[in-house]
Order: structure tokens, then C-alpha cells, then sequence
């Protein structure tokens, strides 16, 4: 049986007799949890960090920054990049102070507080995520569209003279765009959706125990 389950157990069969000592347990059984899922969000950040970095590092070459520099998109890439960076250690470095902050958290309402605020920041995480792939997607589609010259070849030259993208390849592009967000979704939700319903369930718990005291 799980550990916090048979204290709360325990604690409802003995409430007449010893309700603060078994208050006080479930308590630091809750606070003990939230702080080691605080740990792993820590932690599943930085390793997600250092995969994109490996991956960025090993994709780089002279074909790619060519192919960058064909569509104008050096410049941009690189500050970007820059910026995209700073943006992840900043999130890092909240993710850590949510941690060690909590680790000397002994008060039940600071305790739910911390525990919204880290839901609040890894949604905010996910949220801009999700938000700059789509914004560079958007920038590669239309700076391919300008300047790739194997895109140039598909355009068709209407009635009037004028040039356009096939429908099809428009249509194709953006149901596959939309897929590559859509795994990415997923891929956030799995990854950091298990752990804040965890930090869910520790806050209803943490609730109920303020409203018996």
C-alpha cells in the first residue's frame, strides 16, 4: 500500500486520539513528495536542454548554415538561437529556486502556494515551447517560399500571370506542420503531465489538511 495512503488511513482510525501527530506525517510525506517531483521537473529540464544542444551540435555543418544563408535566415537563426537560450536557462533557474525553496518550506499554505507556482511556470515552459516552434515554422515556410529555388520550381503561373504555391503542397505543409506540433504537445504532456498531477493530487491533499485544522 502506498506509503501517504496508509498514514491518511491511519490517521482517520486514530483522529480522536492523535489527530496533530498524524496531520504533522501526512504533512511531511506530502512536502517530501512535492519537493523530489519538484526535483525530477528540475532535472527533466536540463537533460531536455542538453539533448537539444547535442542535437543542434551534431546538426550543424557547412550544408546546413549554407542552406540557412540561401533562405536569409543566418542572422536570424543565430539570434534566435541566442535568444531561445536565454529564455531556457531562465526557466531552469526557476525550476531550481522552486526547488530549493521548497526544501525549507514548513508551512502548509506556502507549501500549496509553491506548488501552484511550479504548475503555473512549467505551463508557461510548455506554453512557450510550443509557441517559438510554431512561430519558426511559420518564418522557414515563408522564407523557403521566397527564396528556396526547389519551392520556386512547384509554383504555378495563374491567368493573369501571377505566381503561387499549389494548393496541395500549401495543404500538405500545413497538415504536417500541424503534426510536428501536435508531437511536440504530446511530448510535453508526457513528459512533464505525469508530474504536475502529481503535484495536483499533493495539493488537494495539502487542502484538505487546512481545512481540518
Amino acid at each position: 500500500m502506498d506509503e501517504l495512503e496508509f498514514l491518511k488511513k491511519d490517521w482517520k482510525r486514530q483522529e480522536a486520539d492523535l489527530p496533530k501527530v498524524n496531520i504533522e506525517s501526512i504533512y511531511k510525506m506530502i512536502h517530501k513528495r512535492s519537493s523530489s517531483i519538484m526535483k525530477w521537473i528540475l532535472y527533466i529540464s536540463i537533460i531536455e536542454f542538453l539533448f537539444w544542444t547535442v542535437i543542434n551540435a551534431f546538426t550543424i555543418n557547412t550544408k546546413s548554415l549554407n542552406s540557412l544563408k540561401e533562405l536569409h535566415l543566418y542572422e536570424f537563426e543565430i539570434i534566435a538561437t541566442l535568444i531561445h537560450y536565454c529564455i531556457l536557462i531562465y526557466f531552469i533557474y526557476i525550476f531550481y529556486k522552486n526547488y530549493k525553496e521548497v526544501q525549507t518550506t514548513e508551512n502548509t499554505s506556502k507549501l500549496m502556494k509553491r506548488i501552484l507556482k511550479v504548475r503555473k511556470t512549467v505551463n508557461y515552459y510548455v506554453i512557450y515551447n510550443l509557441v517559438m516552434a510554431f512561430i519558426i515554422g511559420v518564418i522557414v515556410f515563408i522564407a523557403s517560399a521566397i527564396y528556396s529555388p526547389k519551392i520556386q520550381e512547384i509554383y504555378v503561373v495563374g491567368e493573369d500571370g501571377s505566381q503561387s504555391l499549389p494548393l496541395s503542397f500549401i495543404v500538405t505543409f500545413i497538415g504536417m506542420f500541424l503534426l510536428i506540433i501536435g508531437l511536440f504537445w504530446l511530448f510535453y504532456k508526457l513528459l512533464y503531465g505525469i508530474l504536475l498531477r502529481k503535484l495536483h493530487r499533493n495539493y488537494k491533499e495539502l487542502n484538505k489538511l487546512e481545512l481540518r485544522n
